[in-house]
């Protein structure tokens, strides 16, 4: 494959393979470091394999790998990560494709459902741009009505709480 090529689809696809192994752990119930590392490493080999048969430089799979498990490790550390994980299965209302375009949506205990949106937010007026459309797709998910939508940041490896579009908070 095009070194160019795989430089710009290796993170997309690494990205898509941190956001279904949270997505898996959370239908589980079970967000070990090492179960969702490795979920994450095999769906990210995988989908490589599937899209560059050829096979793709070694430098460049290695290195997407080294961030997958350093985002992950950011993410399992972090306070929202506690608190996916210490959500009761039945609490976890959708994960994964179903729970399009959220990574999952989860109800907390007062009953109030929130989306989760895990991304590698751009910096600058990228993220502004993303955290708007976030905040669209909220208001027009029509299948729970949400209280708001929960996104956490794997390059910054921050999480905030967007509630209305005039209204960005961190929230853990």
């Amino acid at each position: 494959m095009d070194p160019l090529l795989a430089a710009s689809l290796l993170p997309q696809l690494a990205e898509r393979a941190v956001r279904a192994a949270v997505a898996a752990g959370l239908v589980r119930g079970k967000m070990s470091p090492k179960s969702l590392i490795d979920e994450a490493l095999v769906t990210f080999e995988r989908a490589v394999g599937a899209r560059a048969p050829d096979g793709v430089r070694p430098a460049l799979l290695f290195s997407e790998r080294d961030r997958i498990v350093r985002e992950l490790r950011g993410f399992i550390d972090g306070k929202l990560a506690a608190r996916l994980a210490a959500l009761r299965r039945r609490d976890v209302i959708v994960a994964g494709a179903a729970a399009a375009p959220f990574d999952a949506v989860v109800r907390n205990a007062l009953g109030r459902a929130y989306g989760v949106v895990i991304r590698r937010l751009p910096a600058g007026p990228g993220r502004l741009e993303v955290l708007r459309r976030i905040h669209v797709a909220g208001r027009r998910y029509d299948k729970t009505p949400l209280s708001g939508v929960l996104v956490y940041d794997l390059v910054s490896g921050s999480a905030r709480l967007v509630r209305d579009a005039r209204t960005v908070t961190r929230a853990a």
